[in-house]
């Protein structure tokens, strides 16, 4: 399997990366799996759309101080996308350009869009939950009413 650094922002003062860069932040981030996953997922999608070629994801270890100046240089440097994990889902909520609508009432983003104006923040933790039972036990919840039990932006 492939190394996947931990980088940190002062990784970010002179980076110049040609292709398409997206990127988990967390605090800790080494046991992120996510660059294995999205990493392989884009290779496999390069040799049949070549737009996919030169995308590449990262992990960047950022302390939950240093996010809003870390949400500013990810932006400044161009980069497509990010996601979020602990402790960053509920501090990133207030301090992006956009918020979808299904996100506010969950007051956490888990996933980034880069716009012009900044960035545009999404939850897909629920979208995620339900696509799996529905797939794997064959219920959809939509119109149902649930409860939700856990702890942390992955609960709300």
């Amino acid at each position: 399997m492939e190394n996947f650094p931990v980088l940190t922002l002062a990784d970010l003062d002179g980076w110049t990366f040609p292709g398409t860069a997206l990127a988990v932040l967390g605090y800790p981030i080494k046991h992120s799996i996510s660059p294995a996953m999205h990493n392989a997922a884009l290779a496999a999608f390069a040799p049949t759309d070549a737009r996919f070629a030169d995308w590449r994801y990262f992990r960047f270890e950022v302390q939950p101080d240093d996010l809003p100046r870390g949400l500013e240089l990810f932006h400044a440097k161009n980069f497509h996308g990010l996601n979020l994990t602990v402790p960053h889902k509920v501090i990133a909520f207030d301090r992006i350009a956009a918020t979808d609508p299904a996100a506010r009432p969950i007051g956490a983003v888990n996933t980034l869009l880069r716009k012009s104006e900044g960035w545009r923040g999404y939850n897909t933790d629920g979208y995620g939950l339900a696509a799996a039972i529905r797939e794997i036990l064959g219920l959809d919840l939509a119109g149902a009413h649930v409860i939700l039990l856990g702890a942390g932006g992955a609960a709300r």
